[in-house]
């Protein structure tokens, strides 16, 4: 007989033997205390692997300078600013692009700090590195699986898609929207004043109490609407409006928020969701009619479309119309892209008119003399203006600049490595997290000099061979990577230019009308925010009536 043929049988018997000393040594009552012991070696020798000896003495980024302590990730989310515990670093540790850390499980973080790494992580390397699954997850619940959480192929097509809406042509052909509803904004706030005069003066006197968070989020809203799904919102002229109180009550800077976020970083979400906290179940019905929202937009634009049989020109008429032209999404995929351009969308601009305020408050000299500038140039506020009125104006452009410098919507982020990759000459592992962080990047010495922190807009501004001064886009700085409110590389923020533009006629408007000064000039400023930065005070300001335009 072959050797073959004997195994079914060799099978057989060694089934019975095993069958027998599985029952001997479950009867021995030492089994259970050999399998604990033998756990908890394993678990031990993997500890020491995981905390000790890869890290110090295997790992490829044990060489770099190491921040002590395995708390120093959690100073990132709770700094106040978030951002300037990664600044002081940036400022006293000497590096070479990296600055490593360790959490208390032995995870590294690195922060990125010189061109070379920013470029390596924003650019060359851009798709070794994604945003950290559960950070995504969270997100998604607010702005959808949209362009800014998507990864790899599907970022590659959806941005493919979208870009086509954002060229330069498209955003300038949005300026006149935009002025209009800068309009709607003078307007109701001058009926803000009338109805909340300062004390000692009349209603009639012009000037009043403002809470420019609000007002800059209102009119925001009422921009983005028309301009991605062909919506107005008409929150400017609605004081109780649904979809400006849920945004509000989504982005409002708490500290409880801020726990909320960590909680949800750390803890995958089919638990995360199931704990009873209360923000869980806010967050759950804010978002829900977000959704649905979206989800009635674009089944009504379907149905119009289908019934007026439109042209592709009308079509492109706004970023939802061009998806739906190209014919690359789903109806899903469109609620999404909805959700991240709502947000996204009208968050970054309001946020950053806000600091904009915040800013001439503490220097009246520019103020004054932006207003000069921007009077100067467009005869009122009824005045059509076209694109090259306000790109041209060098002051403006120096403090709308500026101010996305010094206070970026989102002051930090973080890749972690998919695969092993390079960032500044140094290897990278797989699972190594990166943080980006825009508001110590846009303050650092090595990009900005001594004065990175202090707010000067005439580093924007040039004098041509004629004498004439003239708005320049790099600040005086040697690399674009100095400034990375809005990123670089493959995934920069795509609707920057519409951003920037739309900030240029808050501004204008709000400076060639009225003069503002701080309510409380005491009041102390603190930043914070869960998903963007937001004075935790609101920005409560004297808003005086400048006749005369």
């Amino acid at each position: 007989m072959a050797a073959g043929d004997r195994l079914p049988g060799l099978g057989i018997f060694s089934l019975i033997e095993a069958y027998f000393l599985q029952r001997t040594i479950f009867a021995n009552e030492t089994f259970p205390i050999v399998c604990l012991g033998t756990l908890g070696v394993n678990l031990t020798l993997l500890g020491l692997w995981s905390v000790i000896i890869y890290p110090f003495f295997l790992s490829p980024l044990r060489h770099l300078p190491t921040l002590p302590g395995f708390l120093n990730h959690g100073k990132i989310i709770f700094d106040s600013p978030r951002g300037q515990a990664v600044l002081n670093w940036m400022k006293t540790i000497p590096n070479d692009g990296l600055i490593h850390m360790r959490d208390p499980v032995g995870q590294s973080y690195l922060v990125a700090t010189n061109h070379q790494a920013l470029l390596d992580v924003m650019s060359t390397n851009t798709y070794d590195f994604e945003k950290p699954w559960r950070a995504r997850s969270f997100l998604a619940r607010i702005l959808g699986f949209g362009l800014i959480l998507s990864e790899g192929h599907a970022h590659k097509k959806q941005r493919k898609a979208l870009t086509p809406a954002f060229n330069i042509k498209n955003i300038r052909a949005m300026y006149s929207l935009m002025w209009d509803k800068t309009n709607e904004l003078l307007v109701e706030m001058e009926k803000e004043i009338k109805l909340n005069p300062m004390e000692g003066t009349s209603p009639t006197e012009g000037v009043g109490k403002v809470e420019m968070c609000v007002w800059g989020s209102r009119l925001t809203l009422d921009i983005i609407g028309p301009a991605a799904m062909g919506r107005d919102f008409r929150s400017l002229q609605n004081s109780e409006n649904k979809v400006a109180e849920t945004f509000l009550s989504i982005l409002e800077p708490t500290t409880e928020k801020m726990a909320f976020l960590a909680m949800n970083v750390v803890t995958p979400q089919w638990i995360a969701q199931r704990i009873p906290w209360k923000l869980n179940d806010v967050i759950a019905h804010d978002t829900q009619f977000l959704r649905e929202l979206c989800n009635d937009i674009v089944r009504e634009k379907r149905e119009s479309l289908a019934a007026s049989k439109a042209s592709a020109e009308d079509l492109e008429a706004d970023i939802l119309g061009t998806m739906m032209l190209g014919g690359d999404f789903s109806d899903t995929e469109l609620v999404d892209q909805m959700l991240t351009f709502l947000a996204a969308g009208h968050e970054t601009t309001a946020s950053a008119l806000t600091w904009a305020c915040y800013l001439l408050t503490l220097y009246p000299d520019v103020q004054e003399r932006l207003r000069a500038e921007i009077r100067e140039k467009i005869p009122s506020a009824e005045s059509p203006i076209t694109y090259n009125d306000l790109e041209s104006l060098p002051l403006l452009n120096g403090v709308a600049q500026e101010v996305l410098r010094l206070y970026p919507t989102v002051p930090a982020t973080i890749r972690e490595a998919i695969n092993d990759s390079m960032v500044a000459g140094t290897h990278i592992p797989k699972g190594t997290r990166i943080i980006l962080c825009p508001y110590a990047i846009n303050r650092s010495p090595l990009f900005w000099g001594d004065n990175g922190d202090e707010f000067e807009p005439e580093r924007w501004v040039d004098t041509d061979k004629n004498g004439n001064r003239v708005p320049n886009n790099n600040g005086g700085a040697s690399t674009n990577f100095a400034q990375i409110t809005f990123l670089h590389g493959q995934r920069s923020c795509i609707g920057k230019d519409f951003a920037r533009a739309e900030l240029r006629c808050a501004i204008a408007g709000v400076v060639g009308r009225f003069a503002f000064e701080m309510q409380d000039p005491k009041q102390e400023i603190h930043i914070a925010g869960a998903v963007t930065t937001k004075p935790v005070e609101g920005m409560n300001l004297k808003m005086i009536r400048v006749e005369g335009w």
